[in-house]
C-alpha cells in the first residue's frame, strides 16, 4: 500500500515484517497475513504499548502453567503452537493457581487474577500477541529467557515492569528504523489533508500551500509559514519516494519490454521511475568554505531553491513567500516576547524586501556564479590545463561552441600525440577568434577582482580537482536558479504581476500575523 507512513522505514524493518509473514509453522505458514499486517501497522504507528501490556499478561499465564515447566514460552508458542483459538482453549482448559495469582478459561476469555488486577485475554487475540513475541525474539532472542525468569511467580507490578521493558526494547529498535514519531504525525496530517482536498504531489499549487497555512488541521500545530512549507515539501518528496519504490517493487508484474523476456523491466523505465522522479536535497554549502567560491549571503539567497529545485519550479510563489515573510514572522516572534508595543511597531512595518528585491538577489547570485566560473577558467588557463575549455564552452556563443567541439574531435582522431600538446594546440586555435580572446580577458579580470580566499593567488596544480568540483557545483546552482527565475518570469507579465501579488500577500500575511500574535495596538 503506497502510504506516507511507509516513508522512512528501513529495509531491515521491512524485511522483518516480510519474514514474519513467511515464518514456517506446523502446517504451512505459522501466522495469518492479516495478523502480521495488523501488528505491523501498530508498530509503524507506534501504537504498541497496549499490545506489550497484553502480551506480558499472556506470558505470565504461560510461564506459570504447570504443563510448561521447561522453556515454557518456547514450548507453548513454537513447539506446540497454541496460538489458534481452539488450541489455546485446550491449553488452558484446566485452571492454574500460583501463590500470587490464578487464571481460568471462561466461555469467551482467559481471565487472570493477580492481586487486585483482573485481566482478560480473548482466544482470537492470541495470534496477534504471538506475532509480537516473534518480533521481540527476532530483535533480541535473549528476551525469552528474561521474560520467563521475571514472570515466574510474579505479581501484577512485575508484569507491568516486563511490559515496560518490552516497550523500551521496541522503542530503541524503532529509533534506528523509523522516523521520529512527531515526524510521522505531521506526515499523516498532511497526507490526510491532501486526500481531503483531492490533491496529489503533482497538482498541489501555491494557493493550496497558502490555504494550508491559513486553515491548518487542528493537530499538529502549524503557526509558522516556514514550518508549513518545509513539512509539505518533505511530505511531497516522501510520497514520491514511496510511490516510486512501490512502482519499482511491482514492476516485474506490470512492465514488459517488447525486446526482452516477459516481466523484464527496461532500464530507462527504472531510471525514470526510481531516480529522475525522486527529489533529493542538494547541499552545496561547502561552496562558502575554502576555497570560497561564494559568500554566505550569495549562497543563502539560493539555498532553499537549490534544496528543492523541482518543487521550487512547481511552487514558485511559495518560495518567494518563504524568503520574504518567514523572516518577518521570526522578527514578530521576538517582538512579542518583549512587549505588546514592540510587536505593534513591528507589525506596522513592512518586510525588509519585496518580491522584486528577492528576484534581484537571485539575479546577482546567478551572475556571481558565472563570474566565479570565469575566474576558475582563468586559473586552469594560467596553469596550462586544458580543463578551462569546459568552462569556456558554456559561456561563449553557441555557433563557436559547435566549431570548437568539431575541431577538437577531429584533432583527437587525427593525432595520437594530441593529448600531450593539447593546451598549446587549443591556445593556437583560440587565437583565431576575437570572441574567445575577449572571454579569456574577461576571465583574467574576474580572477583579479576576486579577492576571496582561494583566489588571491594561483593555486598549485594538485588543487585543481577542488576547483573543478567548484565549477561543476556553480554550474548546477546557475542552472537551478535560472530555471526558477524563468518560472517567475512567466508569472510576471509586463513586470507588474509580482508587485500586485506582493501587495496582496502583504495584506494576507499581515492580517494572519495579527490573528496569531494578538497585537491589540496594531
Amino acid at each position: 500500500m503506497t502510504s506516507i507512513i511507509n516513508y522512512g522505514i528501513s529495509e531491515t524493518l521491512k524485511a522483518l515484517f516480510a519474514q514474519l509473514k513467511e515464518t514456517p509453522g506446523l502446517n504451512g505458514y505459522k501466522y495469518h497475513h492479516k495478523d502480521v499486517e495488523l501488528l505491523s501497522r501498530n508498530i509503524v504507528c507506534r501504537n504498541y504499548g497496549s499490545v506489550c501490556y497484553e502480551l506480558s499478561f499472556l506470558c505470565w499465564a504461560v510461564v506459570n502453567h504447570p504443563q510448561y515447566s521447561s522453556s515454557p514460552l518456547l514450548s507453548f508458542f513454537w513447539l506446540q503452537e497454541n496460538i489458534q483459538p481452539k488450541r489455546f482453549r485446550e491449553a488452558f482448559a484446566e485452571p492454574l493457581h500460583t501463590t500470587l495469582g490464578k487464571a481460568s478459561m471462561g466461555k469467551e476469555y482467559l481471565t487472570l487474577q493477580l492481586g487486585d488486577i483482573e485481566f482478560s485475554i480473548s482466544p482470537t487475540r492470541v495470534a496477534v500477541l504471538a506475532v509480537m513475541l516473534e518480533l521481540i525474539a527476532s530483535i533480541d532472542p535473549a528476551q525469552l529467557g528474561n521474560i520467563e525468569k521475571n514472570l515466574l511467580d510474579a505479581n501484577a507490578q512485575t508484569v507491568k515492569n516486563v511490559s515496560s521493558e518490552l516497550q523500551k526494547l521496541i522503542y530503541a529498535y524503532l529509533k534506528q528504523h523509523l522516523p521520529e514519531a512527531s515526524t510521522q504525525e505531521r506526515f499523516r496530517a498532511i497526507s490526510s489533508w491532501l486526500k481531503k482536498h483531492g490533491l496529489s504531489t503533482k497538482n498541489i499549487s501555491d494557493q493550496d500551500v497558502l490555504d494550508f497555512w491559513l486553515h491548518p488541521p487542528e493537530q499538529p500545530s502549524y503557526i509558522k509559514f516556514s514550518t508549513v512549507l518545509d513539512d509539505l515539501l518533505d511530505a511531497i518528496s516522501a510520497m514520491e519516494v514511496v510511490e516510486n519504490a512501490f512502482n519499482a517493487e511491482h514492476g516485474l508484474s506490470l512492465v514488459n519490454d517488447s525486446n526482452g523476456e516477459p516481466g523484464e523491466i527496461p532500464a530507462d523505465w527504472v531510471q525514470n521511475t526510481v531516480f529522475e522522479q525522486t527529489q533529493s536535497d542538494t547541499d552545496l554549502s561547502w561552496l562558502c568554505q575554502s576555497p570560497k567560491f561564494l559568500t554566505l549571503a550569495q549562497y543563502q539567497a539560493m539555498s532553499a531553491i537549490l534544496s528543492h529545485s523541482k518543487l521550487a519550479r512547481q511552487l514558485p510563489l511559495s518560495f518567494l513567500r518563504l524568503k520574504i515573510f518567514s523572516g518577518w514572522q521570526s522578527v514578530l516572534v521576538q517582538a512579542k516576547r518583549k512587549s505588546p508595543q514592540v510587536l505593534a511597531d513591528k507589525l506596522s512595518q513592512c518586510p525588509e524586501h519585496d518580491y522584486q528585491g528577492f528576484v534581484e538577489q537571485l539575479n546577482d547570485s546567478e551572475t556571481q556564479c558565472k563570474q566565479v566560473q570565469k575566474a576558475i577558467g582563468y586559473i586552469f588557463y594560467a596553469l596550462k590545463s586544458p580543463l578551462f575549455v569546459g568552462i569556456m564552452l558554456k559561456q561563449i556563443p553557441l555557433e563557436l561552441q559547435q566549431i570548437l567541439k568539431i575541431w577538437m574531435r577531429e584533432k583527437i582522431q587525427e593525432s595520437d600525440n594530441f593529448k600531450g600538446n593539447m593546451f598549446t594546440e587549443i591556445q593556437q586555435w583560440l587565437s583565431q577568434y576575437g570572441s574567445t580572446q575577449t572571454w579569456l580577458a574577461e576571465a583574467n579580470k574576474a580572477f583579479n577582482l576576486n579577492n576571496k580566499d582561494g583566489f588571491k593567488t594561483l593555486p598549485c596544480r594538485a588543487e585543481l580537482e577542488t576547483y573543478q568540483d567548484g565549477s561543476d557545483a556553480l554550474q548546477q546552482c546557475q542552472q537551478i536558479v535560472a530555471g526558477y527565475l524563468l518560472r517567475l518570469e512567466k508569472l510576471n507579465h509586463k513586470n507588474t504581476e509580482l508587485e500586485a501579488i506582493y501587495r496582496s500577500d502583504l495584506c494576507i500575511f499581515s492580517s494572519r500575523f495579527k490573528q496569531i500574535y494578538g497585537a491589540s495596538n496594531a
